[in-house]
């Protein structure tokens, strides 16, 4: 990299530490109810939005699996959670953030290198100033890939001679399917099957975020068992039938020296899952386990399949997106003129919330559930019989004593 353009890129960056540390101090992945995250990833909304990327790039997306081993239906749930389809663009710059977060941690070299990269890509024309902008973390484009990433990884998906995961989908996703077999994807294998598990061995067994690392391995290890392990150990898939049929014994992907490890996110008394190598590469993708089982079942959802049969324990099920930006509406009607009904959680929803429940004599949480949903509902219907319009994709409707506020949620 040439001295100049260290000069030329840096000269106005903005300071982005502290946002940086709030936001990494406060990941959903990490923070929200594991049936919360899934309900607002995997919803009506980003199935149908999925199913238009693949009706749309169908020759392109079969072009990429047949390179990369990466099915169509994974390689777009990875749009689809990333930044639901082009719809939630980054905001800050990639200069800006990436230089912050490597003076957080001066020494990572992770840190620095995506930093330099950065710098490289702009230097050398391939992202465009005006729109290298990406999230708090650093990470830019539909699929959002962190600068050197996206440099080890980049492929031209629509065979245009460049490459731009900004605004060019096929090479987003090209880019996408190349990194994730990279990481060890295997073309053909379920991410994972559901499965029932004896009660008794299921907390034993569970291998939550960096306990399933062993699914990189070639043979079992640890928390991880090879399908028969499974099957003697009483382990069934959730219809009842065996893990292992006649045919899959003996043909790959799915055999019964496989490895494979126990997924229950919830603990014993919600959904299980027995999860391949290609459930490690997408948790790699992003190191939480709710992003990689969010993958894993909007794939599944793009293919056809239903969803889990298991509910998650919870009496008090999430919110879809739709039905989050109508709590958003109620919110609004009820006040709280600094929330917007747009779908997205926010500090404003949460405080709204809390103040909400606070009201109805409930502790305290922030968090969006049915309960609060019907509690609102009947309160807003008691006070004003008007439903208010909202649409988590249109302009939020506000009532005439909020119409001069504004904000993100």
């Amino acid at each position: 990299m040439r001295p100049d353009s260290f000069e030329r890129y840096t000269r106005s960056v903005e300071d982005l530490r502290t946002l940086i540390e709030q936001s990494s101090a406060s990941q959903p992945e990490f923070k929200l109810p594991i049936w919360d995250y899934v309900a607002r990833l995997v919803d009506a909304q980003r199935e149908a939005g999925g199913r238009e990327v693949l009706d749309r790039h169908v020759a392109a997306l079969a072009d990429i699996e047949r390179r990369h081993g990466v099915d169509a239906a994974t390689a777009v749930a990875v749009f689809g959670v990333e930044t639901d389809y082009g719809r939630a663009p980054g905001r800050y710059p990639v200069v800006d953030a990436t230089l912050s977060r490597a003076c957080l941690n001066l020494g990572s070299r992770e840190r620095k290198a995506h930093f330099f990269a950065a710098l490289y890509l702009l230097q050398e024309g391939l992202v465009r100033p005006e729109t290298f902008r990406g999230s708090w973390a650093g990470a830019f484009g539909l699929t959002q890939f962190m600068p050197g990433t996206f440099l080890k990884n980049m492929d031209d998906g629509d065979g245009s001679g460049d490459i731009d995961i900004v605004s060019s989908v096929p090479d987003a996703l090209a880019t996408t399917a190349r990194y994730l077999n990279g990481l060890g994807w295997v073309a053909g294998m379920p991410w994972g099957v559901e499965v029932s598990v004896p009660r008794e061995s299921a907390s034993a067994w569970n291998a939550l975020e960096r306990d399933h690392s062993c699914l990189e391995l070639s043979s079992p290890e640890g928390l991880c068992k090879g399908v028969s392990q499974w099957a003697a150990a009483g382990v069934r898939r959730i219809d009842g039938s065996a893990l292992l049929t006649a045919d899959s014994a003996s043909v790959a992907p799915w055999r019964a020296d496989t490895v494979t490890a126990l997924l229950m996110p919830a603990g014993i008394d919600g959904p299980a899952w027995l999860v391949t190598r290609n459930f490690q590469a997408a948790w790699r993708y992003n190191r939480a386990d709710a992003y990689a089982l969010s993958i894993g079942l909007l794939a599944d959802r793009l293919r056809g399949a239903a969803p889990p049969r298991t509910v998650w324990p919870t009496d008090d099920p999430a919110l879809s997106r739709v039905e989050f930006a109508e709590l958003q509406g109620l919110l609004l009607r009820r006040g709280h003129c600094d929330v917007t009904p747009d779908g997205h959680d926010g500090p404003r929803t949460r405080g709204a919330i809390s103040a909400e429940e606070i009201a109805l004599g409930w502790a305290p949480s922030g968090r969006a559930g049915s309960k609060l949903l019907s509690a609102l509902r009947a309160a807003v219907s008691q006070a004003d019989p008007v439903p208010p319009a909202l649409s988590p994709d249109g302009p939020p409707v506000r009532p005439p004593d909020c119409s001069s506020s504004g904000g993100s949620g």
